[in-house]
């Protein structure tokens, strides 16, 4: 636990006084921006990411570096910001169940307010009042955990850790595998746990620590045939990508091939980069594609591509941030 007691002794921790971390909490906006993150790949869904900037940006970095990360361990079921543990840790105790459930809460990071951040500070973390509003006014955005904010995924990892010990506990019981990747659930075992009354079990679980399952977004079936987890499926007992990113990378591949020779493309345009980096990826989840995947990336002449791009005029294809105007803040 943490412990700290006095706001002058969290100060000191951040390297900076209590009259500065005054100064700055007094005005938190003039640190913030909203920006609008898209993915071509999913047009449809725009993100809003917090950044954030200069000296708010410091206390929240040495607050998390220097006093959350060294002293709070995270919940045994969580792999989402967790150091050493990744989206291939969260799907590997899934291997080899015939049944899977999986669904994600709701609205993630605004549904934790920030009394329950402060709560978190007084009471798990035995901090005092004073020093709990101070590290909540540091590490929350407009009143809640915000997507961008670096200790966001930290608190709301222990914050969960009830809601954790409970459906770990029952799944458990009935010889069941838990794992969650930030809002990401993921049950699988023996038997077809679509009937077995335990996806209520999930949203009762969740709904008393104040949190709500996303029903619409219930997936049912199996690793092995037709549902993944965190984007990654089973094949033949071992992990691999979603065949439908294998065949998109595979065609991205061939379309390149296509260019460098100055014959029809589809596109979007990718560089030789942002390929390499999809086929690394692949690779990395399932090294056994390795030798195919980057004899097939190695066959394609880069360099004249690059120049058929552009002597066609083709831009590349990226994912954008977009700053968003500045909302007033809440009273």
């Amino acid at each position: 636990m943490l412990k700290i007691r006095q706001v002058k002794h969290l100060a000191s921790a951040l390297s900076t006084t209590p009259a500065e971390m005054a100064a700055v909490l007094k005005s938190p906006a003039d640190f913030y921006e909203e920006l609008e993150l898209r993915d071509p790949s999913r047009p449809d869904k725009p993100r809003i990411v917090v950044n954030v900037t200069g000296a708010l940006r410091a206390l929240q970095s040495k607050l998390y570096r220097r006093i959350l990360l060294p002293k709070l361990s995270q919940s045994a079921h969580s792999h989402g910001g967790v150091s050493g543990r990744s989206i291939k840790t969260n799907v590997e105790p899934h291997l080899g169940s015939k049944f899977v459930f999986k669904t994600d809460i709701a609205n993630f990071y605004p549904s934790i307010h920030f009394r329950r951040v402060y709560k978190l500070f007084v009471e798990d973390f035995e901090c005092s009042p004073d020093v709990a509003s101070v590290c909540t006014k540091i590490s929350t955005y407009r009143h809640h955990l915000a997507l961008g904010l670096i200790c966001s995924p930290m608190l709301a990892d222990q914050v969960l850790r009830r809601v954790d010990r409970r459906i770990g506990g029952a799944c458990a019981g009935l010889g069941l595998v838990y794992t969650r990747y930030v809002d990401d659930v993921a049950i699988s075992g023996p038997f077809n746990i679509e009937t077995s009354g335990l996806p209520r079990l999930v949203e009762d679980i969740l709904a008393k620590d104040g949190f709500k399952a996303n029903a619409d977004k219930h997936l049912f079936g199996s690793l092995a045939e037709d549902l993944s987890i965190t984007s990654l499926r089973e094949v033949r007992g071992h992990l691999d990508v979603r065949r439908e990113y294998l065949d998109e990378l595979e065609r991205q591949i061939d379309d390149a091939a296509s260019l460098a020779r100055d014959g029809e493309f589809i596109g979007p345009y990718f560089t030789s980069e942002q390929i390499l980096g999809r086929v690394r990826f692949v690779c990395w989840v399932n090294p056994g594609r390795r030798r195919s995947l980057i004899s097939r990336f190695r066959t394609v002449k880069w360099k004249k591509a690059r120049k058929v791009a552009k002597r066609r005029g083709y831009e590349v294809t990226r994912k954008t941030l977009t700053k968003l105007p500045r909302r007033e803040e809440p009273s």
